[in-house]
């Protein structure tokens, strides 16, 4: 059915209430929390790249990955809706722009927001083969290469096609993710042709391979929290299992090895005694290093705190995209968004990287308070956290930059 498209007065009287009221708080908001989490990504990079370890371990190195992503992310987001083309400046505030600026604002957005989300799944990834598997640092390197290189490599792949397709457009709201452009001035418009007055022809990429936005929505919403779920579950049922075994084994351990020993110092003569308590004492000793030594890698045996990480990065996640992926649905489903549905997206989906950030600072913190024996504020706690370069290998100690040594004290890394 045709339907006849409205005058440009009708246009900018309908787009007037949205433009003014909701779509610039939204677009404030959502630019804001970008540039917020932009910082705290670049905080992070500068605290991994300053620490003692650097990137010498694989959890910083897919920690910073996630954290270039998110930059990308953050400088796609934080746009202030300037990079909309001013075709749509009678229903998108502040819109500026031209169809390559929205082009460019849209692809830098989704190569961000697709190589975060998949570098998300590869963190759990990495805690599950530390903890479940008992990996060694060898195998850690052999699968590091998948754990870059699927958010990369795929982020980069689809979208490039997605760019040459010309599926990034603005159909109205000021962000350029629309595989179609059908803004409302295109209303009773056939695809291809270019209203009067306005620059940009209706319809624009529409064709077979808008299927591949589809498909990206699909990951998001649907493999990536699988993922997620399903490797969560499986270190926190290994650590559960672990903590019984290891609970297990001490009481048998206390029980017979040290009950043989008080037994045998009772037995006999001296000769005989010494003959049958020295293979015990030798048993005992063995099981106790056993029990207690520590291997090469770290997180290995700090299972239980390798699954809070673990947890801690999923329910940023899930904090992250799970306003998107309901706003998702309901656009599947043909129906309008709920207006607050509308600012819980725009004021959680662009703060991963603070949410990486405060993951980081988190546990040293803690350290910060424990170790150094005073009654610290949460902000000084901060202060020494923030300024501490974590564990130096070569002393074991832990240690800050020159210029704050005199002023804190040094914080350990956990």
């Amino acid at each position: 059915m045709q339907v006849d498209p409205l005058s440009l007065e009708e246009l900018i009287a309908a787009g007037a209430e949205i433009r003014d009221g909701h779509g610039k708080a939204n677009a404030i908001i959502r630019s804001t929390m970008a540039i917020v989490s932009l910082i705290s990504s670049s905080v992070l990079i500068w605290m991994i790249k300053r620490s003692h370890s650097g990137l010498s371990t694989a959890y910083h190195r897919i920690l910073l990955g996630m954290c270039i992503a998110d930059v990308i992310f953050s400088f796609g987001t934080s746009h202030f809706n300037f990079t909309a083309p001013s075709d749509n400046d009678y229903v998108v505030w502040n819109a500026r722009g031209n169809q390559d600026t929205c082009s460019a604002q849209g692809f830098l957005q989704s190569v961000g927001a697709l190589s975060t989300v998949l570098y998300s799944c590869s963190i759990n990834l990495y805690c599950l083969a530390v903890v479940k598997y008992q990996t060694s640092d060898e195998f850690i390197r052999k699968i590091e290469p998948f754990l870059h290189g699927a958010p990369i490599m795929l982020s980069l792949v689809i979208n490039i096609t997605l760019l040459v397709k010309k599926h990034f457009n603005d159909r109205g709201g000021g962000v350029c993710y629309a595989p179609v452009y059908n803004p409302p001035h295109c209303i009773g418009y056939e695809d291809g042709e270019i209203r009067e007055g306005f620059e940009i022809p209706c319809g624009r990429g529409d064709d077979e391979t808008a299927l591949l936005n589809d498909i990206l929505f699909f990951v998001v919403i649907f493999v990536v929290p699988f993922v997620i779920g399903i490797s969560l579950g499986m270190i926190y049922r290994y650590v559960l299992q672990s903590e019984k075994k290891m609970a297990a084994y001490g009481a048998g351990f206390e029980a017979s090895d040290q009950q043989s020993i008080v037994t045998s110092s009772n037995e006999g003569g001296e000769s005989s005694c010494w003959k049958e308590r020295l293979p015990r004492l030798f048993s005992f000793f063995r099981r106790l290093t056993e029990r207690f030594s520590l291997t090469s890698n770290e997180d290995r045996n700090l299972s239980r705190p390798v699954l809070h990480r673990a947890l801690a990065f999923s329910v940023a996640y899930f904090l992250t995209w799970s306003f998107v992926i309901t706003t998702t649905c309901f656009t599947i489903a043909d129906v309008e968004w709920p207006v607050s549905i509308w600012y819980l997206s725009n004021i959680f989906n662009p703060l991963q990287g603070f949410f990486n950030l405060g993951i980081f600072m988190y546990p040293k913190v803690m350290v910060a308070k424990s170790k150094t024996g005073k009654n610290l504020s949460w902000r000084q706690a901060f202060a020494k956290a923030f300024w501490s370069k974590g564990i130096d290998p070569a002393s074991g100690r832990t240690g800050q930059s020159p210029n704050r040594a005199q002023q804190t004290p040094p914080v350990g890394e956990p």
